[in-house]
């Protein structure tokens, strides 16, 4: 089976690439990466207008050489530039990757620009500049997008969602191995009354440690590669031990330590 090593978000200003990226990479214990210059945005001009042709060239072959890097590493998602797509090499590299093309229309890219202005020069129509990129880029990203979501609606937790599920279809999802190593104070804790040093289990402290990240029993269990029920009954047994009598004094508990 494929593995879900790394996720790209492509797509426009205005898109909300960079806020989605960096949820799930939260979501995921993953690194979050911002590879968007944004140059088009905080101009306010086509890529062509600023650089010319053969500066656009230049910054394609820039960002390839950029893709290649982070094609080295795990467990990163990216948010990409607007861009991205308009370089043939660029879209080679992603087209084996799992990417995430996220869409929004023009109206709802005028409205949030016009709330957060970020363009540093007058930018004569935005409606005209944006269906522009659409015209120029709409077709590129569909080509080497493995999941295509609509950002007009303001639901991240349902994107976050729907490109979680997608990944898990895709191929396993590379945990973060580093979410799972231990220091001693992930193993001795003092009882909640009795201020005596408890020592947990490796299954035990990898549980609270993650359960102290957030993560669900689900997610625990995906993580640990056991049963969301096992991981359940181990924090039931963590709470036994250290004299707590829920998973939110566990977790205080956890945070409490020295």
């Amino acid at each position: 089976m494929n593995q879900c090593k790394r996720i790209f978000i492509v797509g426009y200003p205005g898109s909300g690439k960079a806020l989605l990226a960096n949820t799930l990479a939260e979501k995921l214990g993953w690194q979050f990466i911002n590879a968007d210059f944004g140059l088009e945005f905080h101009i306010g001009r086509p890529l062509t207008e600023i650089l010319g042709s053969e500066g656009e060239y230049a910054f394609g072959r820039c960002q390839s050489e950029i893709l290649a890097r982070l094609l080295t590493q795990e467990n990163i998602v990216v948010a990409t530039d607007a861009s991205i797509a308009n370089h043939e090499k660029n879209r080679e590299m992603l087209a084996s990757e799992f990417v995430v093309f996220l869409q929004v229309s023009t109206a709802v890219q005028v409205e949030r620009t016009e709330r957060n202005p970020g363009s540093l020069l007058p930018v004569a129509n935005l409606n005209t500049f944006f269906d522009t990129l659409h015209a120029e880029r709409d077709d590129l990203f569909a080509k080497i997008a493995t999941i295509t979501i609509h950002s007009d609606a303001h639901t991240l937790e349902k994107h976050v969602a729907s490109v979680i599920n997608k990944a898990e279809q895709y191929g396993d999802i590379n945990p973060n191995t580093t979410e799972l190593t231990l220091d001693k104070k992930d193993v001795i804790f003092f009882h909640k009354s009795l201020h005596v040093p408890v020592h947990l289990s490796e299954q035990q402290a990898i549980s609270l440690k993650l359960l102290a990240q957030g993560k669900s029993s689900k997610e625990i269990a995906k993580a640990m590669h056991i049963s969301h029920r096992t991981v359940e009954g181990t924090l039931a047994k963590a709470m036994e031990l250290l004299g707590c009598t829920s998973s939110k004094e566990l977790i205080v508990l956890y945070h409490g330590q020295p």
